[in-house]
Protein backbone atom coordinates (compact mmCIF):
# COMPACT_ATOMS: atom_id res chain seq x y z
CA UNK A 1 0.00 0.00 0.00
CA UNK A 2 1.33 3.06 -1.02
CA UNK A 3 1.34 6.54 0.91
CA UNK A 4 -1.16 8.11 -0.84
CA UNK A 5 -3.78 5.31 -0.34
CA UNK A 6 -2.76 4.81 3.05
CA UNK A 7 -2.77 8.53 4.18
CA UNK A 8 -6.32 9.30 2.12
CA UNK A 9 -8.02 5.87 3.64
CA UNK A 10 -7.13 6.51 6.87
CA UNK A 11 -8.55 10.44 6.50
CA UNK A 12 -12.04 9.06 4.25
CA UNK A 13 -12.45 6.23 7.19
CA UNK A 14 -13.92 8.72 9.65
CA UNK A 15 -16.07 9.54 7.51
CA UNK A 16 -18.00 6.49 6.13
CA UNK A 17 -21.66 6.33 7.53
CA UNK A 18 -22.46 2.21 8.39
CA UNK A 19 -26.27 2.47 8.10
CA UNK A 20 -26.14 4.28 4.80
CA UNK A 21 -23.43 2.80 2.94
CA UNK A 22 -21.80 5.83 1.72
CA UNK A 23 -19.28 8.84 3.19
CA UNK A 24 -20.65 11.58 4.62
CA UNK A 25 -19.68 15.73 3.09
CA UNK A 26 -16.45 16.41 4.89
CA UNK A 27 -15.86 19.31 6.36
CA UNK A 28 -14.77 22.35 4.18
CA UNK A 29 -16.72 20.13 1.22
CA UNK A 30 -19.98 20.98 -0.35
CA UNK A 31 -20.25 23.83 2.66
CA UNK A 32 -22.30 26.49 0.85
CA UNK A 33 -25.08 23.49 0.00
CA UNK A 34 -25.25 22.02 3.78
CA UNK A 35 -22.83 21.72 7.06
CA UNK A 36 -20.78 18.72 7.03
CA UNK A 37 -22.38 14.84 7.89
CA UNK A 38 -25.81 16.40 6.45
CA UNK A 39 -25.36 14.97 2.72
CA UNK A 40 -24.40 11.69 1.47
CA UNK A 41 -21.47 11.79 -1.57
CA UNK A 42 -21.88 9.77 -4.49
CA UNK A 43 -18.19 9.54 -6.87
CA UNK A 44 -16.35 10.15 -3.47
CA UNK A 45 -18.31 7.10 -1.99
CA UNK A 46 -17.12 5.07 -5.45
CA UNK A 47 -13.84 6.04 -5.27
CA UNK A 48 -13.65 4.94 -1.42
CA UNK A 49 -14.61 1.85 -2.12
CA UNK A 50 -12.37 1.04 -4.56
CA UNK A 51 -9.88 2.38 -2.18
CA UNK A 52 -11.23 -0.39 0.39
CA UNK A 53 -10.83 -3.20 -2.29
CA UNK A 54 -7.38 -2.37 -2.72
CA UNK A 55 -6.25 -1.79 0.94
CA UNK A 56 -7.89 -5.24 2.15
CA UNK A 57 -7.85 -4.87 5.47
CA UNK A 58 -10.15 -6.94 8.02
CA UNK A 59 -14.05 -5.81 7.31
CA UNK A 60 -12.71 -3.76 3.87
CA UNK A 61 -14.28 -6.06 1.34
CA UNK A 62 -17.61 -5.93 2.97
CA UNK A 63 -17.95 -2.52 3.42
CA UNK A 64 -16.88 -2.12 -0.36
CA UNK A 65 -19.71 -4.44 -1.37
CA UNK A 66 -21.71 -2.32 0.99
CA UNK A 67 -21.06 0.99 -0.71
CA UNK A 68 -21.31 -0.49 -4.10
CA UNK A 69 -24.63 -1.79 -3.07
CA UNK A 70 -25.87 1.46 -2.25
CA UNK A 71 -24.03 3.18 -5.47
CA UNK A 72 -25.96 1.26 -7.73
CA UNK A 73 -29.22 1.98 -6.02
CA UNK A 74 -28.07 5.82 -6.34
CA UNK A 75 -28.58 5.15 -10.10
CA UNK A 76 -31.38 6.80 -12.44
CA UNK A 77 -32.88 3.31 -14.05
CA UNK A 78 -36.59 3.66 -14.50
CA UNK A 79 -37.07 7.20 -15.51
CA UNK A 80 -37.56 7.18 -19.30
CA UNK A 81 -35.13 7.11 -21.55
CA UNK A 82 -35.75 10.99 -22.95
CA UNK A 83 -34.98 12.15 -19.64
CA UNK A 84 -31.70 14.32 -19.13
CA UNK A 85 -30.99 12.32 -16.25
CA UNK A 86 -31.90 8.43 -17.27
CA UNK A 87 -28.57 6.56 -16.54
CA UNK A 88 -26.56 9.18 -14.22
CA UNK A 89 -26.49 8.81 -10.30
CA UNK A 90 -28.37 11.54 -8.09
CA UNK A 91 -25.77 13.85 -7.45
CA UNK A 92 -26.40 13.68 -3.57
CA UNK A 93 -28.18 10.37 -1.94
CA UNK A 94 -30.46 13.16 -0.41
CA UNK A 95 -31.25 14.59 -3.79
CA UNK A 96 -34.72 14.49 -5.01
CA UNK A 97 -35.30 12.36 -8.31
CA UNK A 98 -35.47 14.91 -11.16
CA UNK A 99 -38.88 16.33 -12.23
CA UNK A 100 -39.36 16.77 -15.75
CA UNK A 101 -40.83 19.80 -15.25
CA UNK A 102 -37.53 22.25 -14.72
CA UNK A 103 -35.16 20.28 -13.44
CA UNK A 104 -31.98 22.01 -13.43
CA UNK A 105 -28.57 20.65 -14.63
CA UNK A 106 -25.87 20.79 -12.21
CA UNK A 107 -28.13 21.49 -9.34
CA UNK A 108 -30.79 19.04 -9.21
CA UNK A 109 -28.59 16.05 -11.20
CA UNK A 110 -25.19 16.28 -13.01
CA UNK A 111 -24.72 14.12 -15.84
CA UNK A 112 -21.43 13.56 -15.65
CA UNK A 113 -21.60 11.10 -12.63
CA UNK A 114 -21.82 8.57 -15.22
CA UNK A 115 -18.46 9.08 -16.49
CA UNK A 116 -16.81 9.68 -12.61
CA UNK A 117 -18.75 5.76 -11.20
CA UNK A 118 -18.87 4.01 -14.32
CA UNK A 119 -14.81 4.23 -14.90
CA UNK A 120 -14.27 3.46 -11.48
CA UNK A 121 -16.82 0.97 -11.66
CA UNK A 122 -14.78 -0.52 -15.10
CA UNK A 123 -11.72 -0.57 -12.81
CA UNK A 124 -13.03 -2.25 -10.26
CA UNK A 125 -14.03 -5.52 -12.27
CA UNK A 126 -10.92 -5.49 -14.76
CA UNK A 127 -9.48 -5.90 -11.28
CA UNK A 128 -11.96 -8.75 -10.29
CA UNK A 129 -12.02 -7.10 -7.18
CA UNK A 130 -15.75 -8.09 -6.77
CA UNK A 131 -15.94 -11.48 -5.49
CA UNK A 132 -19.57 -11.91 -6.00
CA UNK A 133 -20.46 -12.86 -9.54
CA UNK A 134 -24.35 -11.78 -9.03
CA UNK A 135 -22.91 -8.28 -8.20
CA UNK A 136 -20.06 -8.11 -10.64
CA UNK A 137 -22.58 -8.51 -13.14
CA UNK A 138 -25.03 -5.87 -11.77
CA UNK A 139 -21.67 -3.96 -11.66
CA UNK A 140 -21.45 -4.67 -15.44
CA UNK A 141 -25.02 -3.62 -16.62
CA UNK A 142 -24.97 -0.46 -14.28
CA UNK A 143 -22.06 0.96 -16.56
CA UNK A 144 -23.57 -0.02 -20.06
CA UNK A 145 -26.66 1.77 -18.94
CA UNK A 146 -24.00 4.67 -18.20
CA UNK A 147 -22.71 4.57 -21.81
CA UNK A 148 -25.69 3.57 -23.22
CA UNK A 149 -27.95 6.62 -22.38
CA UNK A 150 -25.23 9.24 -22.76
CA UNK A 151 -26.14 11.68 -25.22
CA UNK A 152 -23.81 11.39 -28.76
CA UNK A 153 -23.67 15.32 -28.66
CA UNK A 154 -23.57 16.35 -24.57
CA UNK A 155 -19.40 16.38 -24.07
CA UNK A 156 -17.80 18.46 -26.85
CA UNK A 157 -14.28 16.76 -27.16
CA UNK A 158 -12.83 19.85 -26.49
CA UNK A 159 -14.27 19.20 -22.31
CA UNK A 160 -11.25 17.82 -21.78
CA UNK A 161 -11.56 15.83 -18.01
CA UNK A 162 -15.12 14.42 -18.84
CA UNK A 163 -14.27 13.99 -22.99
CA UNK A 164 -10.98 11.48 -21.58
CA UNK A 165 -12.95 9.12 -19.45
CA UNK A 166 -15.80 9.41 -21.70
CA UNK A 167 -13.82 7.87 -24.38
CA UNK A 168 -12.31 5.24 -22.34
CA UNK A 169 -15.49 3.68 -20.75
CA UNK A 170 -16.98 3.68 -24.22
CA UNK A 171 -14.67 2.15 -26.35
CA UNK A 172 -13.56 -0.65 -23.27
CA UNK A 173 -18.07 -1.35 -23.72
CA UNK A 174 -17.97 -1.11 -27.72
CA UNK A 175 -19.96 1.66 -28.08
CA UNK A 176 -20.04 2.47 -32.14
CA UNK A 177 -17.78 5.34 -32.80
CA UNK A 178 -16.28 5.65 -29.28
CA UNK A 179 -12.77 5.79 -31.39
CA UNK A 180 -13.50 8.38 -33.10
CA UNK A 181 -14.21 10.09 -30.63
CA UNK A 182 -11.59 9.86 -28.60
CA UNK A 183 -9.69 10.57 -32.02
CA UNK A 184 -11.33 13.76 -32.00
CA UNK A 185 -9.93 14.69 -28.44
CA UNK A 186 -6.75 13.93 -29.38
CA UNK A 187 -7.10 16.08 -32.33
CA UNK A 188 -8.65 18.80 -30.21
CA UNK A 189 -4.97 18.64 -27.99
CA UNK A 190 -2.84 18.34 -30.37
CA UNK A 191 -3.86 21.07 -31.94
CA UNK A 192 -2.04 23.26 -30.17
CA UNK A 193 -0.48 21.08 -27.42
CA UNK A 194 -3.12 22.22 -24.82
CA UNK A 195 -6.49 21.42 -23.32
CA UNK A 196 -8.99 23.87 -23.42
CA UNK A 197 -9.79 23.78 -19.24
CA UNK A 198 -5.96 25.29 -19.23
CA UNK A 199 -3.42 25.02 -16.22
CA UNK A 200 -7.00 23.44 -14.18
CA UNK A 201 -5.40 22.42 -10.64
CA UNK A 202 -8.22 20.37 -9.91
CA UNK A 203 -9.36 19.41 -13.39
CA UNK A 204 -5.79 18.41 -14.70
CA UNK A 205 -6.36 15.72 -12.11
CA UNK A 206 -8.90 14.11 -13.55
CA UNK A 207 -7.22 14.55 -17.28
CA UNK A 208 -4.35 12.48 -15.82
CA UNK A 209 -6.54 9.81 -14.08
CA UNK A 210 -8.48 9.27 -17.46
CA UNK A 211 -5.12 9.35 -19.25
CA UNK A 212 -3.81 6.37 -16.98
CA UNK A 213 -6.48 4.71 -17.96
CA UNK A 214 -6.02 5.27 -21.83
CA UNK A 215 -2.27 4.05 -21.06
CA UNK A 216 -2.52 1.10 -18.75
CA UNK A 217 -6.08 -0.05 -19.12
CA UNK A 218 -7.74 0.24 -22.95
CA UNK A 219 -7.83 -2.60 -25.14
CA UNK A 220 -7.18 -0.01 -27.86
CA UNK A 221 -4.00 -0.30 -28.92
CA UNK A 222 -4.28 3.37 -30.46
CA UNK A 223 -5.84 4.89 -27.08
CA UNK A 224 -2.60 3.20 -25.01
CA UNK A 225 -0.49 5.27 -27.59
CA UNK A 226 -2.06 8.58 -27.35
CA UNK A 227 -2.66 7.89 -23.45
CA UNK A 228 0.99 7.82 -22.42
CA UNK A 229 2.15 10.38 -25.36
CA UNK A 230 -0.55 12.70 -24.02
CA UNK A 231 0.15 12.08 -19.99
CA UNK A 232 3.80 12.85 -20.71
CA UNK A 233 3.18 16.53 -22.88
CA UNK A 234 1.21 17.21 -19.89
CA UNK A 235 3.60 16.72 -17.26
CA UNK A 236 6.51 18.42 -19.43
CA UNK A 237 3.82 21.66 -19.45
CA UNK A 238 2.62 21.62 -16.00
CA UNK A 239 6.57 21.89 -14.94
CA UNK A 240 6.84 24.76 -16.26
CA UNK A 241 3.87 26.55 -14.94
CA UNK A 242 4.46 25.30 -11.37
CA UNK A 243 6.65 26.43 -8.52
CA UNK A 244 8.08 24.54 -6.18
CA UNK A 245 9.36 26.74 -3.56
CA UNK A 246 6.01 27.95 -3.25
CA UNK A 247 4.07 24.77 -4.11
CA UNK A 248 1.83 26.55 -6.21
CA UNK A 249 0.74 26.29 -10.20
CA UNK A 250 1.33 30.08 -11.54
CA UNK A 251 -1.88 31.36 -13.10
CA UNK A 252 -3.74 31.90 -14.92
CA UNK A 253 -6.42 28.95 -14.60
CA UNK A 254 -9.14 28.33 -16.88
CA UNK A 255 -11.12 26.86 -13.66
CA UNK A 256 -10.18 26.83 -10.02
CA UNK A 257 -11.38 25.91 -6.46
CA UNK A 258 -8.53 28.49 -4.63
CA UNK A 259 -5.54 30.40 -4.72
CA UNK A 260 -3.05 28.07 -2.74
CA UNK A 261 -2.64 24.65 -3.37
CA UNK A 262 -1.76 24.23 -0.14
CA UNK A 263 -4.48 25.18 1.61
CA UNK A 264 -6.98 23.53 -0.43
CA UNK A 265 -7.29 19.97 -1.91
CA UNK A 266 -6.96 19.93 -5.74
CA UNK A 267 -6.44 16.30 -7.77
CA UNK A 268 -3.33 17.99 -9.37
CA UNK A 269 -2.10 17.89 -5.79
CA UNK A 270 -3.48 14.52 -5.71
CA UNK A 271 -1.82 13.62 -8.44
CA UNK A 272 1.96 14.89 -7.86
CA UNK A 273 1.78 13.17 -4.70
CA UNK A 274 3.20 9.75 -5.47
CA UNK A 275 5.74 11.61 -7.73
CA UNK A 276 7.36 14.44 -4.97
CA UNK A 277 6.18 12.49 -1.71
CA UNK A 278 4.20 14.05 1.27
CA UNK A 279 6.83 16.46 2.42
CA UNK A 280 6.92 17.94 -1.01
CA UNK A 281 3.32 18.01 -2.71
CA UNK A 282 0.93 21.12 -2.77
CA UNK A 283 -1.81 19.89 -0.39
CA UNK A 284 -3.33 20.92 2.77
CA UNK A 285 -2.41 19.31 6.55
CA UNK A 286 -4.95 16.33 6.69
CA UNK A 287 -4.48 17.03 10.37
CA UNK A 288 -6.54 19.83 10.23
CA UNK A 289 -9.84 21.24 8.23
CA UNK A 290 -9.03 22.26 5.05
CA UNK A 291 -11.15 23.10 1.90
CA UNK A 292 -12.09 21.17 -1.09
CA UNK A 293 -11.75 18.45 1.13
CA UNK A 294 -13.55 15.72 -1.17
CA UNK A 295 -10.86 15.41 -3.91
CA UNK A 296 -8.51 13.70 -1.38
CA UNK A 297 -11.00 10.62 -2.08
CA UNK A 298 -9.18 10.15 -5.36
CA UNK A 299 -6.42 9.07 -3.54
CA UNK A 300 -6.94 5.52 -3.84
CA UNK A 301 -6.78 5.84 -7.87
CA UNK A 302 -4.30 8.13 -8.24
CA UNK A 303 -2.34 5.54 -5.92
CA UNK A 304 -3.35 2.51 -7.91
CA UNK A 305 -2.92 3.78 -11.35
CA UNK A 306 -0.12 6.25 -10.52
CA UNK A 307 1.75 8.89 -12.10
CA UNK A 308 4.02 8.44 -15.15
CA UNK A 309 6.05 11.52 -15.09
CA UNK A 310 8.64 11.36 -17.87
CA UNK A 311 12.32 11.96 -17.67
CA UNK A 312 13.95 15.48 -17.66
CA UNK A 313 10.41 17.19 -15.93
CA UNK A 314 11.73 17.73 -12.24
CA UNK A 315 8.51 18.86 -10.16
CA UNK A 316 10.81 19.22 -6.74
CA UNK A 317 13.40 22.02 -8.06
CA UNK A 318 12.61 25.57 -9.03
CA UNK A 319 14.00 26.20 -12.90
CA UNK A 320 15.00 28.98 -12.95
CA UNK A 321 13.16 32.50 -13.82
CA UNK A 322 11.55 31.83 -17.09
CA UNK A 323 8.95 33.53 -19.26
CA UNK A 324 5.69 31.10 -20.50
CA UNK A 325 3.28 31.92 -23.29
CA UNK A 326 1.13 29.23 -24.36
CA UNK A 327 -1.78 29.01 -27.22
CA UNK A 328 -4.67 27.00 -25.86
CA UNK A 329 -7.35 27.78 -28.67
CA UNK A 330 -6.74 30.31 -31.77
CA UNK A 331 -8.26 32.67 -29.34
CA UNK A 332 -6.98 32.05 -26.36
CA UNK A 333 -3.27 32.85 -24.83
CA UNK A 334 -1.86 32.17 -21.60
CA UNK A 335 1.24 33.79 -20.33
CA UNK A 336 3.25 33.74 -17.29
CA UNK A 337 6.33 34.64 -15.57
CA UNK A 338 8.29 32.50 -13.16
CA UNK A 339 11.05 33.83 -10.60
CA UNK A 340 12.18 32.91 -7.50
CA UNK A 341 10.29 34.46 -5.15
CA UNK A 342 7.36 35.73 -7.10
CA UNK A 343 5.39 34.93 -10.40
CA UNK A 344 2.21 36.23 -11.93
CA UNK A 345 -0.12 34.95 -14.68
CA UNK A 346 -2.91 35.93 -17.58
CA UNK A 347 -5.17 34.74 -19.88
CA UNK A 348 -5.64 36.81 -22.89
CA UNK A 349 -8.48 35.65 -25.53
CA UNK A 350 -12.17 35.71 -26.20
CA UNK A 351 -12.98 33.99 -23.12
CA UNK A 352 -16.80 35.29 -21.80
CA UNK A 353 -16.43 33.50 -18.28
CA UNK A 354 -17.00 36.20 -15.29
CA UNK A 355 -13.56 36.65 -13.61
CA UNK A 356 -15.17 36.53 -10.39
CA UNK A 357 -15.65 32.47 -10.43
CA UNK A 358 -13.52 29.40 -11.77
CA UNK A 359 -12.40 31.63 -14.27
CA UNK A 360 -8.95 33.25 -12.75
CA UNK A 361 -6.91 35.66 -16.09
CA UNK A 362 -5.29 37.35 -13.61
CA UNK A 363 -2.82 36.21 -10.80
CA UNK A 364 0.20 36.68 -8.90
CA UNK A 365 2.21 35.02 -6.22
CA UNK A 366 5.01 35.74 -3.92
CA UNK A 367 7.23 34.53 -1.07
CA UNK A 368 6.47 35.95 2.15
CA UNK A 369 9.19 36.45 4.36
CA UNK A 370 8.09 34.25 7.32
CA UNK A 371 8.16 31.54 4.23
CA UNK A 372 4.06 31.62 3.76
CA UNK A 373 2.78 32.51 0.14
CA UNK A 374 1.01 35.47 -0.63
CA UNK A 375 -1.70 36.22 -3.40
CA UNK A 376 -3.21 38.35 -6.21
CA UNK A 377 -6.04 37.95 -8.08
CA UNK A 378 -8.73 39.72 -10.24
CA UNK A 379 -11.95 39.58 -8.85
CA UNK A 380 -14.16 40.91 -11.81
CA UNK A 381 -18.53 40.31 -12.08
CA UNK A 382 -17.66 40.32 -16.06
CA UNK A 383 -15.27 39.58 -18.85
CA UNK A 384 -11.93 40.26 -18.51
CA UNK A 385 -7.95 39.34 -20.14
CA UNK A 386 -4.74 39.73 -19.11
CA UNK A 387 -0.84 39.52 -20.18
CA UNK A 388 1.74 38.31 -17.82
CA UNK A 389 5.67 39.45 -18.50
CA UNK A 390 9.03 39.93 -16.50
CA UNK A 391 8.13 41.71 -13.58
CA UNK A 392 4.36 43.00 -14.79
CA UNK A 393 0.72 42.13 -15.11
CA UNK A 394 -1.36 44.00 -17.54
CA UNK A 395 -5.35 43.70 -17.17
CA UNK A 396 -8.03 44.62 -19.65
CA UNK A 397 -11.35 45.05 -18.08
CA UNK A 398 -14.66 44.46 -19.65
CA UNK A 399 -18.03 45.59 -18.89
CA UNK A 400 -21.03 43.02 -18.04
CA UNK A 401 -22.98 41.89 -20.71
CA UNK A 402 -26.03 42.34 -18.49
CA UNK A 403 -25.04 44.93 -15.95
CA UNK A 404 -23.33 47.49 -18.14
CA UNK A 405 -19.79 49.16 -16.31
CA UNK A 406 -18.77 47.25 -12.60
CA UNK A 407 -16.36 48.05 -10.38
CA UNK A 408 -13.40 45.92 -10.72
CA UNK A 409 -11.53 44.25 -7.55
CA UNK A 410 -8.09 42.89 -6.98
CA UNK A 411 -8.39 40.46 -3.75
CA UNK A 412 -5.43 40.09 -1.85
CA UNK A 413 -3.85 37.87 0.63
CA UNK A 414 -0.77 39.65 2.80
CA UNK A 415 -1.39 39.11 6.21
CA UNK A 416 -1.13 42.41 8.34
CA UNK A 417 -0.82 44.53 5.51
CA UNK A 418 -2.84 47.81 3.83
CA UNK A 419 -2.81 49.04 0.87
CA UNK A 420 -2.27 52.80 0.32
CA UNK A 421 -2.51 54.98 -2.76
CA UNK A 422 -0.70 53.56 -6.00
CA UNK A 423 2.26 51.91 -4.95
CA UNK A 424 1.44 49.05 -2.17
CA UNK A 425 4.67 47.93 0.80
CA UNK A 426 3.38 44.47 1.08
CA UNK A 427 5.69 42.08 3.18
CA UNK A 428 7.76 40.64 0.53
CA UNK A 429 6.37 42.57 -2.64
CA UNK A 430 6.04 45.99 -3.59
CA UNK A 431 3.36 46.49 -6.17
CA UNK A 432 3.04 49.90 -8.58
CA UNK A 433 -0.86 49.90 -9.63
CA UNK A 434 -1.74 51.91 -12.70
CA UNK A 435 -4.95 53.10 -11.11
CA UNK A 436 -6.19 54.63 -7.17
CA UNK A 437 -8.66 52.69 -5.72
CA UNK A 438 -11.84 53.21 -4.00
CA UNK A 439 -12.38 51.58 -0.76
CA UNK A 440 -10.66 48.14 0.59
CA UNK A 441 -11.99 45.51 3.32
CA UNK A 442 -10.85 43.56 5.16
CA UNK A 443 -12.44 39.64 4.61
CA UNK A 444 -10.40 36.72 6.78
CA UNK A 445 -6.66 37.47 5.84
CA UNK A 446 -7.50 38.32 2.56
CA UNK A 447 -8.01 42.36 1.62
CA UNK A 448 -10.71 43.10 -0.84
CA UNK A 449 -9.90 46.72 -3.00
CA UNK A 450 -12.24 48.33 -5.02
CA UNK A 451 -11.51 50.50 -8.22
CA UNK A 452 -13.56 52.79 -9.85
CA UNK A 453 -16.90 51.46 -11.73
CA UNK A 454 -15.86 51.12 -14.95
CA UNK A 455 -11.99 51.18 -14.70
CA UNK A 456 -11.07 49.87 -17.86
CA UNK A 457 -7.76 48.68 -17.46
CA UNK A 458 -5.02 47.43 -14.38
CA UNK A 459 -1.56 47.11 -14.76
CA UNK A 460 0.70 46.13 -11.80
CA UNK A 461 4.25 46.37 -11.60
CA UNK A 462 5.71 43.39 -9.34
CA UNK A 463 9.17 42.94 -7.30
CA UNK A 464 10.40 41.63 -4.61
CA UNK A 465 11.67 43.02 -1.71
Amino acid sequence: MGELLDVSMGWLDQWWDPEVGLLWNMEGSFDELAPARSLHLVPQSAWYAAGLLHRGDRGDEARAMQCIEALLACQYVDVGEGTEWHGTFARFLETPLPSTSGAVMWIDFDPNWRQFIGTTFELLLQDGLISDAALAARVRSSIELAVKSEPLDRVSPGYSNIALMRAWLEVEHGRPGAEDYAAQVVARFDEHGAFEEYNSATYYGIDLYALALWRDRSSSAVLRSAGARIEAALWRDVSRWYHPGMRNLCGPWSRSYGMDMRTYASLLGVWMWPAVGRSAVPFPDTSKPFEHAHDLSHGPLADVLGPVVPDGVDLSHFAGEHLIEQRITSSRVATGWLSERVMCGGEWGTLTASARGQFHPATAHWLLPDGDVGWIRLAHYAPARARASAGRLDIELSPSPKRGPVAPELWVRAPDAWPVGRAWSLPGLDVEVSSGFEEAHGDGDVLKIRFPVGTPDLSLRLSAT
